[in-house]
């Protein structure tokens, strides 16, 4: 009984996933007890065994790769609309970032002729034209070429993942008329007015 055990516990642990803990949840043992007795330190408790021969028989009973749930449709339509929202909201505020760097970007090109005007041969300028800039440096960051390269990635990125699950949704809806298709065509078809099936 102590080999088996030693051999036992752990295929259980490996096929359910259970940690030597949880295997210990399972048959009322506490996690040392069970690596105890996968090392054939001490046998496996009586009162352990009849739980560990339910997780057995389970095991041997349960398929090694069981047929995956379908995704919940649901859950998928809505990640989709989202995806689809987000999209759309990032476009509209991609449309809106050209005017503004094109006027930061003109702050930037005056200050030139602002300092040379305003400040001539070394002069301090303006306060107002530090925050000029300012202002405008700070717009590019956010408004710039790499602030919409950036944003034009992620509304693609979005874009695609809506894709894919109009994709997915398609699929899982096409799934059940295929397979009823299927099972009306395999029907044996009979003669009219006759009981005998066709092709006997």
């Amino acid at each position: 009984m102590v080999n088996e055990s030693i051999s036992m516990l752990p295929r259980l642990r490996a096929w359910f996933g259970l940690s030597q803990a949880g295997l210990g949840r399972c048959l009322g043992l506490s996690k040392a007890m069970v690596s105890q007795v996968e090392r054939g330190v001490r046998g496996l408790p009586l009162a352990a065994s009849l739980p560990q021969a339910a997780l057995t028989l389970a095991q041997q009973a349960t398929p090694a790769a069981p047929a995956p749930e379908l995704p919940n449709a649901a859950t998928l339509r809505e990640q989709q609309h989202t995806c689809q929202r987000r999209a759309e909201q990032l476009a509209v505020e991609l449309s809106r970032m050209p005017e503004r760097a094109t006027w930061a970007r003109r702050r930037l090109a005056a200050l030139a002729t602002l300092t040379a005007v305003l400040a001539p041969a070394g002069a301090t300028p303006p306060a107002w034209l530090s925050s000029f800039e300012a202002e405008a440096r700070a717009e590019l960051e956010r408004s710039g070429s790499t602030a919409q390269a950036l944003l034009q990635a992620r509304q693609a990125a979005l874009a695609a993942e809506a894709a894919v699950l109009e994709q997915l949704l398609l699929a899982q809806t096409a799934a059940p008329e295929s397979g009823k298709a299927t099972a009306k065509g395999t029907r044996t078809k009979e003669a009219p007015g006759s009981n005998t099936p066709l092709g006997t």
